[in-house]
């Protein structure tokens, strides 16, 4: 009688410890079932960020193009100030607009990236490699580019400062008015200023800072578009 007892004590308890095993192993298998389910959810997520941040670039790159293009005819004007013939060709409106051209002023669109990092996902390990190279992407260039966009627009103060609040000639943007009295007479105080070694200088300088925003613009460019065939690459 006692060893039937045992016995079938013995078989509850190996029973309830099956149930339990069996348990456990459902609640595993439910679990990883949700983490696959979760991860699929996180990677369809992340691939379509990735989309919105491919666009983002492909703008940018665009944007890039077209102010370097803009900073090359601006070069090509402000040189051409010192040739005298040509010099002579432009009207004092059109010199002045020449040297008081404005800032670049171009940054990166880093929305849809900001989305994506607020979202938590770039730590999923399959997007991880990706995920780096978007970081750094973004915050070299973005600190990058402001910091270059400050210092020109600082520089740009200063060449207004020059050409535009100095009074030693009228302004004749846009058919001011009133209209200057004496025409002929401000153009040659203005030229007198232009073909002066401060001026000269002042010329220069903004030459150099036009063709440093090219170079940065250029680079900024250039690691976009790398950044996009990244993209291709991995998304294929």
């Amino acid at each position: 009688m006692k060893s039937l007892k045992k016995k079938s004590l013995k078989q509850y308890i190996l029973s309830s410890i099956g149930e339990l095993i069996l348990i456990i192993v459902g609640i595993l298998i439910a679990m990883s079932i949700n983490n696959w389910n979760q991860n699929r959810i996180s990677l369809n997520q992340a691939n379509s960020y990735i989309e919105k941040i491919k666009k983002d670039l492909v703008i940018d790159t665009t944007f890039f193009h077209y102010a370097i293009k803009r900073i090359d005819v601006k070069v090509d004007y402000k040189k051409s100030l010192f040739n005298p013939d040509s010099l002579a060709k432009f009207s004092t409106s059109q010199i002045q607009g020449i040297l008081t051209s404005g800032t670049n002023n171009i940054s990166i669109n880093n929305n849809a990236y900001k989305k994506i990092v607020a979202s938590g996902i770039v730590t999923l390990s399959e997007k991880k490699f990706l995920f780096e190279k978007l970081d750094a992407y973004y915050s070299v260039f973005n600190n990058y580019l402001d910091e270059f966009n400050k210092w020109e627009e600082k520089s740009v103060d200063k060449d207004l400062n020059f050409w535009v609040y100095q009074n030693h000639y009228e302004i004749e943007y846009f058919d001011s008015i009133p209209q200057v009295k004496n025409v002929e007479e401000n153009r040659k105080d203005f030229l007198k200023i232009v073909t002066s070694r401060e001026g000269k200088n002042y010329i220069n300088m903004s030459i150099l800072r036009e063709e440093t925003m090219k170079d940065i613009y250029s680079k900024t460019r250039d690691g976009a578009k790398k950044l996009i065939k990244r993209i291709d690459s991995i998304q294929k």
